[in-house]
């Protein structure tokens, strides 16, 4: 009984005891757990900041990415799928201004100039000293001839990269452009503006409207296309003709975005003024189709197969010296740098192919393989993807198919 009253009124203390180290306990935990929900926001933030960044970087990866797809398309050609590329990288960087000169690039190929401007705008907005930027506005403004605004965005382009020769040239030719062409007159029509130095050739700037007129509406019917927007042709005497175009002796005209004229080429004769206008119509045509993709053979044999066709002379000069002759892709580029003897033979050459090339195919489907290189510039691919023939066995067999004609 003794033992047992001691125990019982032992416990109590110990009652007391146990409550106190429970007590200790629970506030040491709570303490733990308090301390873990006040450290809960910091304790996370680092995995958390770890994650965002790596989403970020993981985005940055995925833009590059597709920036450079679009850089490919583009070298390749495929300018459509260039522009899904790029605003795709955008997308993920909207920071990045490389992707919008890339898109930028792209529109203006694929003769987007409106949309080109405003994308090529918010890339200089990113990066002011983006000098691909400034040189594509150059390019879209002196097309347009906004002159003033073509200089400033070469000027910057070419301070930006004093090196690059190609902006050098666009500036020059700009600056002489803009001399050649301050102070004169303008006459306007449905779908030419033509520029005249003299008020006493105003009756000549009309009549050259009136049959650059005439020239739209057959050329178009015969090519069943119908050009949207206008053309600029620019008269001048012979000897400023030569100043402002670098244009050989043999030269009575010429397209380089515009239609240049030299009024001594139109002097006398009617039948040789039409022929004029309508070679260089033709070639602002092509260069319109083509987005001036076209090789020059192609488009000089456009040009004379719709002016009436080679002369006489100039056929006969290729049949004496047909051994001259050399391999289309040779006559890709310009023919003002030949020598007379030369680009006579490269004249009669190109009429000949694209006469071979119209009796084999058809007028239509060239204006196709026209529109295909807007898209497309690789030309022999883009030949045998509209023509279904190889570029090359059609050079080799089209001279003794001409001949049958």
């Amino acid at each position: 009984m003794n033992v047992r009253r001691r125990i019982l009124k032992a416990i109590p203390a110990l009652l007391v005891v146990v409550v106190g180290l429970v007590v200790a306990e629970l506030a040491w935990n709570g303490g733990e757990v308090k301390a873990g929900l006040r450290a809960e926001p910091a304790g996370p933030a680092g995995p958390l900041l770890n994650r965002n960044d790596d989403a970020a970087a993981s985005r940055r990866k995925v833009a590059w990415s597709w920036a450079q797809t679009g850089w490919r398309l583009v070298a390749a050609g495929e300018y459509g799928r260039a522009t899904q590329a790029f605003a795709r990288s955008i997308e993920l960087a909207p920071h990045d201004a490389s992707s919008f000169v890339g898109l930028g690039l792209s529109q203006h190929r694929l003769s987007r100039d409106d949309l080109a401007v405003v994308t090529l705008e918010r890339a200089l907005r990113l990066d002011a000293n983006a000098g691909q930027a400034h040189q594509l506005l150059g390019d879209i403004y002196s097309a347009r001839h906004e002159v003033r605004t073509a200089l400033r965005h070469y000027e910057t382009a070419r301070r930006l990269d004093p090196n690059d020769v190609v902006i050098q040239d666009r500036l020059l030719a700009t600056r002489r452009e803009s001399r050649a062409e301050a102070g004169m007159h303008r006459l306007f029509s449905p779908h030419f503006v033509v520029k005249f130095q003299s008020p006493a050739d105003r009756h000549v700037a009309r009549a050259v409207a009136d049959r650059l007129e005439l020239t739209y509406k057959t050329v178009g019917s015969r090519l069943a296309y119908f050009p949207p927007g206008s053309f600029t042709a620019i008269l001048y005497s012979a000897p400023q003709f030569r100043h402002a175009t670098f244009s050989p002796s043999w030269a009575r005209g010429l397209f380089d975005g515009r239609i240049h004229l030299s009024l001594g080429g139109m002097a006398g004769d009617p039948n040789v003024t039409d022929s004029l206008l309508t070679h260089e119509y033709t070639h602002a045509v092509v260069h319109r189709l083509s987005d001036g993709h076209a090789p020059t053979w192609l488009s000089e044999g456009l040009a004379l197969y719709f002016e009436g066709g080679a002369k006489p002379w100039e056929r006969d000069y290729f049949a004496r010296h047909a051994w001259e002759r050399v391999p289309l892709h040779l006559l890709h580029g310009s023919f003002l740098e030949l020598a007379p003897r030369t680009a006579r033979v490269a004249y009669a050459e190109s009429y000949g192919a694209v006469t071979a090339l119209i009796h084999r195919y058809g007028l239509i489907r060239v204006r196709q393989l026209l529109a295909a290189l807007a898209a497309t510039p690789d030309f022999p691919g883009t030949f045998e993807k509209v023509l279904q023939d190889r570029y090359g066995e059609f050079d080799a067999t089209w001279v003794r198919a001409e001949q049958r004609f």
